[in-house]
């Protein structure tokens, strides 16, 4: 093949991918929406210091309250080393399409960037706040990719989480 003619290609190519548009991009992930029902995710956190791995299986249960427009996600976890945890968010939706957020009580601040959904909120690990921002973005029509980073003071790195989130048919 002529360079001219792989010139063509790789325009052709790009221009392609440039006009189709991923499906993350296409749909705003709504909350209430995806994660009805029972949801499996798996994932790691990463320590920034050590570079040490913990994988983590999360079973989530999400329950829509319509009425008050309400949406109740029960989060079993476990990670690879045999230690359990337990979270339980409740997020409000406004009337604008806008969410409030909590976290095992604690106040999260909920935002939109291009489709994906942004929260920000502080965890107590041990008796000590981590400060989290989760970025929650659709790849498909059954798939959430959740990552986050993770601070502590807002400033010094911690660590960060990968989680895939996915329906089971519902």
């Amino acid at each position: 093949m002529s360079s001219h003619m792989t010139r063509v290609l790789l325009a052709v190519i790009a221009i392609f991918t440039l006009a189709v548009p991923s499906f993350a991009k296409d749909k705003d992930l709504v909350l209430e929406q995806f994660l009805r029902g029972t949801l499996h995710a798996e994932g790691q956190f990463r320590n920034s210091w050590t570079g040490q791995v913990r994988d983590v299986t999360v079973v989530m249960r999400g329950k829509w309250d319509n009425a008050q427009r309400i949406l109740t996600l029960d989060e079993d976890i476990t990670y690879s080393d045999g230690e359990k945890g337990k979270v339980v968010w409740i997020f409000t939706k406004n009337e604008d399409g806008s969410y409030l957020a909590s976290r095992d009580g604690t106040p999260a601040t909920v935002s939109k960037d291009q489709g994906a959904i942004i929260l920000r909120y502080v965890a107590s690990f041990g008796g000590v706040g981590l400060d989290f921002v989760d970025r929650l973005e659709l790849t498909d029509e059954k798939t959430i990719l959740n990552t986050a980073t993770v601070n502590f003071l807002g400033i010094i790195p911690v660590g960060s989480v990968t989680l895939t989130i996915r329906k089971n048919g519902n």
